[in-house]
Protein backbone atom coordinates (compact mmCIF):
# COMPACT_ATOMS: atom_id res chain seq x y z
CA UNK A 1 0.00 0.00 0.00
CA UNK A 2 1.51 3.42 -0.90
CA UNK A 3 0.30 6.64 0.13
CA UNK A 4 -0.06 9.87 -1.22
CA UNK A 5 2.95 11.41 0.05
CA UNK A 6 5.14 8.90 0.97
CA UNK A 7 4.96 5.31 0.80
CA UNK A 8 5.56 3.68 4.89
CA UNK A 9 6.17 -0.03 5.47
CA UNK A 10 5.37 0.66 9.51
CA UNK A 11 4.72 -2.50 10.87
CA UNK A 12 1.01 -3.81 10.52
CA UNK A 13 -0.48 -3.40 14.06
CA UNK A 14 -1.90 -6.74 13.44
CA UNK A 15 1.78 -8.38 11.93
CA UNK A 16 1.28 -10.94 14.27
CA UNK A 17 -2.34 -11.71 13.69
CA UNK A 18 -3.98 -14.05 10.92
CA UNK A 19 -4.45 -12.85 7.85
CA UNK A 20 -8.07 -13.54 6.58
CA UNK A 21 -9.22 -14.19 2.92
CA UNK A 22 -11.42 -16.85 1.30
CA UNK A 23 -9.96 -20.18 0.08
CA UNK A 24 -11.67 -22.61 -1.84
CA UNK A 25 -11.24 -25.62 0.57
CA UNK A 26 -10.96 -28.81 -0.09
CA UNK A 27 -13.78 -31.03 1.58
CA UNK A 28 -12.31 -34.53 0.94
CA UNK A 29 -8.81 -36.09 2.68
CA UNK A 30 -6.45 -36.96 -0.06
CA UNK A 31 -6.64 -41.13 -0.31
CA UNK A 32 -2.94 -42.44 -0.94
CA UNK A 33 -2.38 -45.84 -1.84
CA UNK A 34 0.87 -47.45 -0.04
CA UNK A 35 2.56 -47.26 -3.98
CA UNK A 36 1.96 -43.66 -4.28
CA UNK A 37 3.71 -41.91 -0.81
CA UNK A 38 5.87 -39.88 -2.43
CA UNK A 39 5.13 -36.81 -0.35
CA UNK A 40 4.94 -36.04 3.92
CA UNK A 41 1.30 -35.75 3.85
CA UNK A 42 1.20 -38.81 1.73
CA UNK A 43 3.20 -40.52 4.19
CA UNK A 44 1.17 -39.35 7.23
CA UNK A 45 -1.79 -40.22 5.44
CA UNK A 46 -0.76 -43.93 5.75
CA UNK A 47 0.34 -43.47 8.98
CA UNK A 48 -3.19 -42.53 9.79
CA UNK A 49 -4.89 -45.06 7.92
CA UNK A 50 -2.24 -47.45 10.47
CA UNK A 51 -2.64 -45.63 13.72
CA UNK A 52 -6.42 -44.46 13.44
CA UNK A 53 -6.16 -43.30 16.92
CA UNK A 54 -3.25 -41.18 17.40
CA UNK A 55 -4.06 -37.85 17.84
CA UNK A 56 -0.99 -36.16 17.21
CA UNK A 57 -1.17 -37.26 13.67
CA UNK A 58 -4.25 -35.55 13.17
CA UNK A 59 -2.49 -32.67 14.31
CA UNK A 60 0.24 -32.91 12.33
CA UNK A 61 -2.07 -33.30 9.01
CA UNK A 62 -4.09 -30.46 9.75
CA UNK A 63 -1.36 -28.39 10.37
CA UNK A 64 -0.34 -29.50 6.46
CA UNK A 65 -3.48 -28.74 5.35
CA UNK A 66 -3.59 -25.17 6.81
CA UNK A 67 0.18 -24.34 4.75
CA UNK A 68 -1.93 -25.59 1.84
CA UNK A 69 -5.03 -24.04 2.65
CA UNK A 70 -7.23 -26.64 3.33
CA UNK A 71 -9.13 -25.05 5.53
CA UNK A 72 -11.92 -27.97 5.69
CA UNK A 73 -10.06 -30.81 6.24
CA UNK A 74 -7.76 -29.33 8.71
CA UNK A 75 -11.01 -28.75 10.86
CA UNK A 76 -12.10 -32.25 10.18
CA UNK A 77 -8.67 -33.52 11.25
CA UNK A 78 -8.66 -31.25 14.14
CA UNK A 79 -12.13 -32.17 15.72
CA UNK A 80 -10.95 -35.58 15.45
CA UNK A 81 -7.67 -35.26 17.36
CA UNK A 82 -9.71 -33.58 19.99
CA UNK A 83 -12.23 -36.50 20.31
CA UNK A 84 -9.32 -38.62 21.50
CA UNK A 85 -7.98 -36.18 23.45
CA UNK A 86 -9.99 -32.85 24.58
CA UNK A 87 -7.85 -32.07 27.68
CA UNK A 88 -4.41 -32.19 27.24
CA UNK A 89 -3.67 -29.90 24.12
CA UNK A 90 -4.21 -26.68 24.23
CA UNK A 91 -2.36 -26.36 20.75
CA UNK A 92 -5.39 -28.54 19.33
CA UNK A 93 -7.73 -25.50 20.32
CA UNK A 94 -5.29 -22.90 18.95
CA UNK A 95 -5.41 -24.37 15.69
CA UNK A 96 -8.64 -25.48 14.99
CA UNK A 97 -9.48 -21.45 15.88
CA UNK A 98 -7.32 -20.73 13.39
CA UNK A 99 -8.97 -22.67 10.79
CA UNK A 100 -12.49 -22.05 11.64
CA UNK A 101 -10.92 -17.93 11.33
CA UNK A 102 -9.35 -18.61 7.76
CA UNK A 103 -12.49 -20.05 6.89
CA UNK A 104 -14.47 -16.88 7.63
CA UNK A 105 -16.21 -18.36 11.06
CA UNK A 106 -15.22 -15.95 13.25
CA UNK A 107 -17.82 -17.71 15.62
CA UNK A 108 -16.61 -20.85 15.85
CA UNK A 109 -13.07 -19.98 16.20
CA UNK A 110 -14.04 -17.79 19.45
CA UNK A 111 -16.41 -20.34 20.78
CA UNK A 112 -13.11 -23.23 20.20
CA UNK A 113 -11.11 -20.99 22.39
CA UNK A 114 -13.95 -20.28 24.70
CA UNK A 115 -14.08 -23.41 25.08
CA UNK A 116 -10.26 -24.20 25.80
CA UNK A 117 -10.19 -21.54 28.39
CA UNK A 118 -12.65 -23.95 30.43
CA UNK A 119 -10.04 -26.76 30.31
CA UNK A 120 -6.92 -24.37 30.32
CA UNK A 121 -8.04 -21.35 33.18
CA UNK A 122 -4.19 -20.80 33.34
CA UNK A 123 -2.87 -21.18 29.98
CA UNK A 124 -1.14 -17.74 29.19
CA UNK A 125 -0.95 -18.61 25.77
CA UNK A 126 -4.56 -19.55 25.49
CA UNK A 127 -5.44 -16.32 27.20
CA UNK A 128 -3.25 -14.14 24.82
CA UNK A 129 -4.56 -16.02 21.96
CA UNK A 130 -8.41 -15.31 23.08
CA UNK A 131 -8.09 -12.01 23.84
CA UNK A 132 -6.31 -11.62 19.82
CA UNK A 133 -9.08 -12.87 18.52
CA UNK A 134 -11.47 -10.47 20.48
CA UNK A 135 -9.26 -7.67 18.93
CA UNK A 136 -9.90 -9.06 15.68
CA UNK A 137 -13.08 -8.76 16.26
CA UNK A 138 -13.18 -5.53 16.94
CA UNK A 139 -14.59 -7.13 20.81
CA UNK A 140 -12.09 -4.30 22.35
CA UNK A 141 -13.87 -4.90 26.50
CA UNK A 142 -13.83 -8.22 25.71
CA UNK A 143 -10.34 -8.29 24.71
CA UNK A 144 -9.20 -6.11 27.87
CA UNK A 145 -11.68 -8.60 30.01
CA UNK A 146 -10.09 -11.57 28.85
CA UNK A 147 -6.43 -10.11 29.32
CA UNK A 148 -6.99 -9.13 33.32
CA UNK A 149 -7.27 -12.96 33.33
CA UNK A 150 -3.54 -12.77 32.85
CA UNK A 151 -3.06 -8.91 34.87
CA UNK A 152 -4.59 -10.31 37.89
CA UNK A 153 -1.85 -13.21 38.51
CA UNK A 154 0.99 -11.34 36.71
CA UNK A 155 0.46 -7.41 36.15
CA UNK A 156 3.90 -7.16 34.61
CA UNK A 157 3.34 -9.50 31.94
CA UNK A 158 5.21 -8.00 29.11
CA UNK A 159 3.26 -9.87 26.52
CA UNK A 160 -0.12 -9.20 27.69
CA UNK A 161 0.99 -5.36 28.27
CA UNK A 162 1.90 -5.22 24.83
CA UNK A 163 -1.32 -6.44 23.35
CA UNK A 164 -3.09 -4.25 25.96
CA UNK A 165 -1.30 -1.41 23.72
CA UNK A 166 -2.93 -2.61 20.35
CA UNK A 167 -6.01 -2.66 21.82
CA UNK A 168 -5.95 0.67 23.28
CA UNK A 169 -4.63 2.08 20.42
CA UNK A 170 -7.40 0.52 18.14
CA UNK A 171 -9.78 1.89 20.88
CA UNK A 172 -8.30 5.45 19.56
CA UNK A 173 -6.81 5.88 23.27
CA UNK A 174 -3.52 6.54 22.16
CA UNK A 175 -1.79 7.65 25.44
CA UNK A 176 -2.99 4.15 27.15
CA UNK A 177 -1.17 2.88 23.68
CA UNK A 178 1.49 4.30 24.71
CA UNK A 179 1.24 3.88 27.96
CA UNK A 180 1.24 -0.11 27.53
CA UNK A 181 4.03 -0.07 25.20
CA UNK A 182 6.31 1.46 27.26
CA UNK A 183 5.57 -0.70 30.30
CA UNK A 184 5.83 -3.86 28.28
CA UNK A 185 9.22 -2.99 26.94
CA UNK A 186 10.49 -1.94 30.68
CA UNK A 187 9.60 -5.15 31.77
CA UNK A 188 11.16 -6.93 28.74
CA UNK A 189 13.49 -5.03 26.73
CA UNK A 190 13.69 -7.80 24.38
CA UNK A 191 10.55 -7.55 23.14
CA UNK A 192 11.50 -5.68 19.76
CA UNK A 193 8.01 -5.66 18.25
CA UNK A 194 7.05 -3.20 21.06
CA UNK A 195 10.17 -0.55 20.61
CA UNK A 196 8.58 -0.83 16.78
CA UNK A 197 5.00 -0.25 18.32
CA UNK A 198 6.55 2.82 20.35
CA UNK A 199 7.93 4.10 17.40
CA UNK A 200 5.14 3.71 15.30
CA UNK A 201 2.72 5.70 17.25
CA UNK A 202 5.13 8.15 18.27
CA UNK A 203 5.71 8.48 14.43
CA UNK A 204 1.98 9.52 13.88
CA UNK A 205 2.20 11.67 16.99
CA UNK A 206 5.69 13.69 15.03
CA UNK A 207 7.34 12.71 18.26
CA UNK A 208 11.15 12.89 17.78
CA UNK A 209 11.72 10.22 20.33
CA UNK A 210 10.83 8.00 17.64
CA UNK A 211 14.04 7.88 16.32
CA UNK A 212 15.40 6.50 20.15
CA UNK A 213 12.89 3.76 19.54
CA UNK A 214 13.57 2.30 16.28
CA UNK A 215 17.71 2.78 16.96
CA UNK A 216 16.50 -0.02 19.85
CA UNK A 217 14.71 -2.44 17.79
CA UNK A 218 17.77 -2.20 14.65
CA UNK A 219 20.30 -2.82 17.46
CA UNK A 220 18.34 -5.95 18.55
CA UNK A 221 17.93 -6.94 14.18
CA UNK A 222 19.79 -4.76 11.88
CA UNK A 223 18.63 -7.33 9.18
CA UNK A 224 15.04 -5.98 9.45
CA UNK A 225 14.93 -3.30 6.11
CA UNK A 226 10.99 -2.42 7.58
CA UNK A 227 12.71 -0.62 10.49
CA UNK A 228 14.93 0.81 8.88
CA UNK A 229 12.38 2.63 7.01
CA UNK A 230 10.34 3.18 9.28
CA UNK A 231 13.21 5.14 10.71
CA UNK A 232 13.58 6.86 7.78
CA UNK A 233 9.97 7.72 7.51
CA UNK A 234 9.87 8.88 10.88
CA UNK A 235 13.34 11.28 9.97
CA UNK A 236 10.81 12.87 7.41
CA UNK A 237 7.87 13.61 9.50
CA UNK A 238 9.44 15.50 12.15
CA UNK A 239 11.07 17.89 9.56
CA UNK A 240 14.69 16.09 9.59
CA UNK A 241 14.38 15.49 5.56
CA UNK A 242 18.34 15.22 4.49
CA UNK A 243 18.87 12.37 7.46
CA UNK A 244 15.66 10.96 5.97
CA UNK A 245 17.15 11.42 2.14
CA UNK A 246 20.56 9.75 3.18
CA UNK A 247 19.17 7.08 5.46
CA UNK A 248 16.50 6.01 2.48
CA UNK A 249 19.98 5.99 0.42
CA UNK A 250 21.47 3.80 2.84
CA UNK A 251 18.59 1.18 2.76
CA UNK A 252 18.97 1.02 -1.31
CA UNK A 253 22.33 -0.03 -0.71
CA UNK A 254 22.22 -2.39 2.35
CA UNK A 255 18.84 -4.01 0.99
CA UNK A 256 18.79 -3.52 -2.71
CA UNK A 257 15.71 -5.44 -3.03
CA UNK A 258 13.45 -3.44 -0.71
CA UNK A 259 11.35 -1.71 -3.06
CA UNK A 260 9.83 0.89 -0.40
CA UNK A 261 13.13 2.53 0.00
CA UNK A 262 13.56 3.39 -3.54
CA UNK A 263 9.96 4.39 -3.81
CA UNK A 264 10.53 6.82 -1.11
CA UNK A 265 13.52 8.14 -2.75
CA UNK A 266 11.91 8.92 -4.96
CA UNK A 267 9.43 10.92 -3.37
CA UNK A 268 11.80 12.88 -1.57
CA UNK A 269 13.73 13.84 -4.57
CA UNK A 270 10.10 14.53 -6.20
CA UNK A 271 9.59 16.97 -3.28
CA UNK A 272 13.21 18.62 -3.63
CA UNK A 273 12.24 19.25 -7.36
CA UNK A 274 15.41 16.94 -8.02
CA UNK A 275 12.66 15.16 -11.24
CA UNK A 276 15.53 13.16 -13.09
CA UNK A 277 16.50 11.83 -10.09
CA UNK A 278 12.79 10.93 -8.73
CA UNK A 279 12.01 9.38 -12.13
CA UNK A 280 15.73 7.05 -11.88
CA UNK A 281 13.94 6.04 -8.47
CA UNK A 282 10.54 5.46 -9.34
CA UNK A 283 11.69 3.50 -12.18
CA UNK A 284 14.16 0.75 -10.26
CA UNK A 285 10.67 0.41 -7.73
CA UNK A 286 8.31 -0.96 -10.57
CA UNK A 287 11.54 -3.18 -12.03
CA UNK A 288 11.41 -4.62 -8.56
CA UNK A 289 7.50 -4.15 -8.24
CA UNK A 290 5.75 -3.82 -11.38
CA UNK A 291 2.25 -4.44 -10.06
CA UNK A 292 2.25 -1.83 -7.83
CA UNK A 293 0.12 0.73 -9.73
CA UNK A 294 1.38 4.14 -6.84
CA UNK A 295 5.41 3.89 -9.14
CA UNK A 296 3.27 4.31 -12.25
CA UNK A 297 1.36 7.36 -11.11
CA UNK A 298 4.37 9.25 -9.09
CA UNK A 299 6.45 8.44 -12.06
CA UNK A 300 3.44 9.80 -14.42
CA UNK A 301 3.56 12.93 -12.32
CA UNK A 302 7.14 13.45 -12.44
CA UNK A 303 7.23 13.38 -16.39
CA UNK A 304 4.41 15.18 -16.46
CA UNK A 305 5.86 17.76 -14.81
CA UNK A 306 9.12 17.91 -17.47
CA UNK A 307 6.87 17.92 -20.43
CA UNK A 308 6.78 14.44 -21.32
CA UNK A 309 3.28 13.58 -21.94
CA UNK A 310 3.14 10.51 -23.50
CA UNK A 311 5.58 8.89 -21.33
CA UNK A 312 3.17 10.50 -18.41
CA UNK A 313 -0.36 9.12 -20.24
CA UNK A 314 1.44 5.51 -20.27
CA UNK A 315 2.25 5.57 -16.84
CA UNK A 316 -1.43 6.94 -15.59
CA UNK A 317 -2.83 4.55 -17.68
CA UNK A 318 -0.79 1.34 -16.30
CA UNK A 319 -1.69 2.72 -13.06
CA UNK A 320 -5.11 2.52 -14.19
CA UNK A 321 -4.73 -1.49 -15.76
CA UNK A 322 -3.49 -2.12 -11.89
CA UNK A 323 -5.86 -0.63 -10.21
CA UNK A 324 -9.07 0.65 -11.83
CA UNK A 325 -10.69 2.26 -8.80
CA UNK A 326 -7.31 4.51 -8.73
CA UNK A 327 -9.38 8.05 -9.12
CA UNK A 328 -6.23 10.24 -8.86
CA UNK A 329 -4.25 8.69 -12.06
CA UNK A 330 -7.66 8.22 -14.00
CA UNK A 331 -8.09 11.94 -13.11
CA UNK A 332 -4.78 12.72 -14.38
CA UNK A 333 -5.07 10.82 -17.15
CA UNK A 334 -8.22 12.22 -18.17
CA UNK A 335 -6.78 16.49 -17.32
CA UNK A 336 -3.54 15.04 -20.22
CA UNK A 337 -5.82 13.43 -22.68
CA UNK A 338 -7.38 16.81 -23.19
Amino acid sequence: MKYSFIKIAILSLFSYLLFISCKDNKTEHPVTSPAAADTPLDKLNLLIQSHPNVDSLYFQRARMYMTKEYYNPAIGDLEKALTIDSTHKPQYYHLLSDAHLMNLESKAALSTLEKALTFFPNDIETILKLAKLNLILKQHMSALGTLDKIFLRDPQNANALYLAGHIFYEMGDTGRAINSYQKAVDNNPELREGWIRLGDVLTELKNPRAIKYYDNAIRMDSSDAKTWHNKAYALNVIGHTKEALNLFKEICVRFPAYEPAFFNLGMLYKQMDSIPQAINHFTISIQIDPAEATSYYQRGLCYQKIGEKLNAKQDFENAIKLNDQFDDARKALNAISR
